[in-house]
């Protein structure tokens, strides 16, 4: 029976203790930015430790090469870093070409003064 219930238990896979990987890293880093800027608040604390332990996750499954588990907890830790606004397009900074395209057309800025075209039949 206790070993019915020990397999119950286990994890989906084992999260090593150790130096932390590339994403751990930088998740950790974006807190601390985040941090610097105002930008979380105290009641953020329980998301930001989800963010740390699915950022684990992820770099154990890219260290495993267990692709399932990577695109999974690489899915869960993209939206706890969007619900915390520590990705570039919920704080609203990616760049929209086309935006930015069709703004241009509205104003344009022309080198200075176009000459007038001639207009009609050449002589």
């Amino acid at each position: 029976m206790a070993e019915r219930r020990r397999r119950d238990t286990q994890a989906l896979f084992d999260m090593p203790p150790g130096r932390k990987g590339r994403v751990e890293r930088a998740v950790d880093a974006a807190i601390i930015a985040a941090r610097s800027d105002g930008v979380l608040a105290e009641v953020d604390v329980a998301a930001l430790t989800l963010a740390r332990a699915q950022a684990r996750g992820v770099d154990v499954a890219e260290a495993g090469q267990d692709v399932w588990a990577l695109a999974r907890i690489g899915a869960e830790l993209r939206e706890t870093l969007q619900r915390l606004r520590l990705d570039p397009v919920s704080r609203g900074v990616q760049t929209d070409d086309v935006k930015d395209f069709l703004a241009a057309l509205a104003h344009p800025n022309g080198a200075g003064p176009s000459s007038p075209a001639p207009v009609g039949d050449g002589p």
